[in-house]
């Protein structure tokens, strides 16, 4: 099901739609991808064993997560999850996003944060909450403009892979 369509300055499309266990073996090329770039996800090791992708997509489906795929012309270049917490943060959304090298500063990235962001007030939930690497100063100004707020910040909180460190800074976006 597509959730939203828009075209960007190029005149390409982009479409936003609910990751299908059959676009798993895609997803994961992309997000492999930017695993290898090192500058943007907490995960080190690539995804090597669709297995077990699979079946942590059924486990993290079951536990309520809403994942859209983002497509250009047909081809997925990101993706972007919410997945509420458990017990006494069952209220609480934890949110993660990628775009693909060569997809970033063409508002793909805003436009599924703000589509999450929609989804998260249909479904009633009170706050949505991320932490980015201090040196990705573009995702930290996307996320400010979707109303986020930086509510912490560990310093040397994440290590990059040259051995170097940045700060790991948390924000929330109050959803009521």
């Amino acid at each position: 099901m597509i959730r939203k369509k828009f075209q960007l300055a190029d005149r390409r499309f982009v479409t936003f739609e609910d990751l299908k266990e059959e676009d798993l073996p895609e997803l994961v090329q992309v997000l492999n991808s930017v695993i290898q770039e090192g500058q943007y996800l907490l995960m080190e090791e690539e995804i090597i064993d669709l297995e077990i992708e699979r079946q942590w997509y059924h486990d993290h489906m079951k536990a309520g997560m809403t994942y859209l795929v983002a497509r250009v012309d047909g081809e997925i270049v990101g993706g972007a999850s919410i997945e509420p917490k458990k017990g006494k943060e069952s209220h609480v959304l934890v949110y993660g996003i990628f775009i693909k090298d060569g997809f970033r500063n063409l508002g793909i990235g805003t436009q599924l944060t703000k589509a999450l962001i929609e989804i998260a007030r249909q479904h009633g939930f009170r706050v949505m909450e991320l932490s980015v690497f201090g040196s990705n100063q573009r995702a930290f100004q996307v996320y400010k403009k979707c109303g986020f707020q930086e509510v912490g910040k560990i310093k040397d909180g994440f290590r990059l892979p040259d051995g170097t460190y940045t700060d790991k800074i948390i924000m929330i976006l109050p959803l009521k």
